[in-house]
């Protein structure tokens, strides 16, 4: 599952993917035109509800993230994250952030509870829940703001499942608020695009965390040096193997 299949998730056939940087206040505007999605599963017509503006997809510049968040209620994959959403002042702006994790203990936490309090900075925020970010049953549908998800979506095996299941959690006009890793500046840089074609049939096959089809792949060109935590490539070789229990691949 190569981080760079990022940069192709933003063709995903009129999938929402808003990544968290904003100039201003975007105009907002609203399609009524015909959708279609190689996506059979999903409706298309659903998406029209759903907010997107070309002036949310940004890489650089002030950073307007209240607009989105302020005083709204969100939903939050793999969370907290605390050198990400933390420093930009979301969990302080928002009114409610419910948060998930796909285990109790994952690389990143400890010692989670299910429907147990998330709370930040001795303000709880909402609850904190154990679901799989491709599997989130028990939470409500149409039902938050926002949703956030901060270097996650890489490490996911079926991207566009998981973003359906997203969206999906969303009001009608939600937003979907994403940060992804930039290619060139990782540890897998090295690693070829993943083609379209290959994350939909991946989509199709419904491929789940333990497919190690690219293990050898991501060993052999996983670059170390900018990965001190992984340890040796024995190490990273042994962490990659239990995929399903620790999600550290991309």
């Amino acid at each position: 599952m190569a981080i760079s299949k990022l940069l192709t998730i933003t063709l995903l056939c009129a999938v929402l993917i808003v990544i968290v940087y904003v100039r201003h206040k975007p105009k907002i505007i609203h399609t009524s035109a015909p959708l279609q999605t190689c996506l059979q599963s999903y409706d298309p017509h659903t998406l029209r509800q759903r907010l997107f503006h070309s002036s949310m997809v940004q890489t650089a510049g002030a950073v307007a993230i209240g607009y989105w968040v302020g005083n709204k209620t969100g939903f939050e994959l793999g969370g907290p994250s605390s050198y990400t959403w933390g420093p930009m002042g979301v969990y302080e702006a928002a009114s409610r952030i419910d948060v998930t994790n796909f285990a109790a203990q994952t690389l990143w936490e400890s010692g989670l509870k299910d429907n147990s309090d998330f709370t930040w900075k001795n303000r709880v925020l909402g609850k904190q829940y154990v679901r799989d970010a491709v599997d989130l049953k028990g939470i409500p549908s149409d039902f938050y703001d926002f949703v956030l998800g901060s270097h996650v979506l890489e490490h996911i095996a079926n991207p566009f499942k998981a973003l359906l299941e997203w969206i999906r959690r969303l009001k009608p006009r939600g937003v979907l608020v994403l940060i992804v890793p930039w290619k060139t500046a990782t540890f897998d840089h090295e690693r070829d695009v993943a083609r379209l074609a290959h994350l939909i049939d991946v989509y199709r096959k419904q491929t789940t965390e333990a497919d190690l089809s690219h293990l050898d792949e991501i060993v052999r060109m996983h670059d170390l040096s900018r990965d001190p935590p992984a340890g040796n490539i024995e190490q990273f070789k042994l962490r990659s193997s239990k995929n399903f229990e620790n999600r550290g691949l991309h």
